[in-house]
């Protein structure tokens, strides 16, 4: 990604996004950003998936169906994901569950996807898993690290003091914040944008300086 920017991300041809949590406005921006064919794979650790997909229908999506990482064999699962024009995280259960359903094929599946152009829209704890830490009862957890070197709090406001056992422990680390109903969206020309309400605030390490 650009040298200009505290942003580093993993290299792809589609968009990814950090989302604060649930937002129409969200998906409906992602879903007017999709540049790959396919459908709209679903992976959701809500009490009630079936709610994404009817959200995603009233706005117009293209098909959406939902992946079972946790029922479906693996080769399903990432052929599921890796064929999506665009992928959905859906939050619920904590950054570090996800983390861990998601390691393995489904990842595989998703970065393939992402390759090959599909958006990915990760929201609420979705976002959070798939940041270099997370942070689990106020201990630090390795992510995903698709948003390389990058600690993504959501529900935040302000990064920094919720930010510091980061921070204070890895000086070239960036903090993100991001409030429900905002996003961060980096594309894959080194786009940067913000979406929704646009409440998207960063913290960074101490190598940054003032």
């Amino acid at each position: 990604m650009p040298s200009q920017t505290v942003f580093h991300w993993l290299d792809g041809r589609g968009w990814l996004v950090f989302s604060g949590g649930e937002s129409d406005e969200g998906r409906a921006t992602a879903l007017g950003r999709m540049a790959a064919d396919g459908g709209v794979a679903c992976v959701s650790f809500a009490d009630d998936p079936d709610y994404l997909l009817d959200d995603l229908a009233d706005l117009g999506s293209p098909p959406a169906y939902l992946v079972d990482v946790f029922g479906e064999d693996d080769q399903t699962v990432h052929d599921q994901l890796a064929q999506a024009g665009m992928i959905v995280v859906e939050g619920g259960a904590s950054a570090l569950e996800i983390r861990g359903a998601l390691r393995g094929p489904a990842l595989e599946g998703m970065q393939a996807a992402y390759e090959n152009g599909a958006l990915i829209l990760l929201e609420g704890t979705g976002a959070a898993a798939f940041a270099a830490w997370l942070l689990e009862d106020e201990a630090v957890e390795a992510g995903l690290e698709w948003l390389i070197g990058a600690l993504v709090l959501v529900g935040v406001r302000n990064a920094a003091p919720d930010a510091k056992p980061v921070l204070d422990t890895q000086p070239t680390a960036i903090a993100v914040a991001v409030m429900s109903g905002s996003a961060l969206a980096l594309g894959p020309d080194g786009e940067i944008e913000t979406w929704g309400q646009s409440e998207v605030t960063v913290a960074l390490g101490a190598a940054y300086g003032t």
